[in-house]
């Protein structure tokens, strides 16, 4: 059974010294003549040296031993430009239209075995690094939430002579033949409603500004 290292050699033997087309947007666009895909997308699926990102996926799993979400998602990480090419339709339930596909060259392939210990390691810090930013807005956004509800009032739908002193805006409305909807005074002569916090005081409106 092959190891790790070993199967890793074996996509860099393969793709590190395979030429491919950098170039097919010169062949044209349009539909292939006998395929419900672009001539662009025939011609690199025929291409040695291109694999669909499905392909390359699955043997970067095998190499890896990681998960299918996870090896695309690294892929991905690392390429966030990857050739495309229109092929097949969408369902309509996804809108229609013609789906994509996905390349990755032999260059890429080449780069992915030659690194793929320095990729995912740089992949995992920038998760790592995602997750803290998310963590700090979702903390960021209780203490908000948090002060809200023991400093301010929500006021709802109040005319512009209804605010209250230490109002702070959220949104604004009006009031039309089909309901409420955003307020647009550039569109319509209709009064404009305000939603937002009510603070006691001016002091805990800039101290609720101050939290971020």
């Amino acid at each position: 059974m092959k190891t790790h290292f070993n199967k890793f050699q074996s996509i860099k033997e393969k793709f590190c010294i395979v030429n491919y087309n950098q170039d097919n947007y010169s062949i044209g666009g349009g539909l292939d003549d006998s395929k419900f895909a672009s001539r662009r997308h025939e011609d690199a699926k025929d291409d040695c040296g291109k694999l669909t990102l499905g392909e390359a996926t699955q043997l970067f799993k095998k190499a890896s031993g990681l998960e299918v979400d996870r090896v695309k998602e690294i892929i991905e990480f690392q390429f966030s430009n990857l050739e495309w090419h229109h092929a097949g339709k969408l369902p309509k339930q996804y809108g229609g239209g013609m789906k994509k596909t996905y390349f990755i060259n032999a260059s890429q392939m080449c780069e992915l075995a030659e690194n793929w210990a320095k990729i995912v390691e740089a992949f995992e810090a920038s998760k790592i690094a995602e997750q803290k930013v998310n963590d700090e807005k979702k903390s960021l956004a209780e203490r908000k939430k948090q002060f809200l509800k023991e400093n301010a009032t929500w006021v709802s739908r109040v005319s512009v002579s209804g605010k209250p002193l230490f109002f702070h805006e959220e949104f604004s409305e009006m009031n039309g033949k089909f309901g409420w909807f955003e307020s647009n005074p550039y569109r319509y002569k209709l009064p404009i409603y305000y939603s937002g916090w009510a603070f006691e005081s001016e002091e805990k409106r800039q101290e609720y500004f101050k939290i971020g």
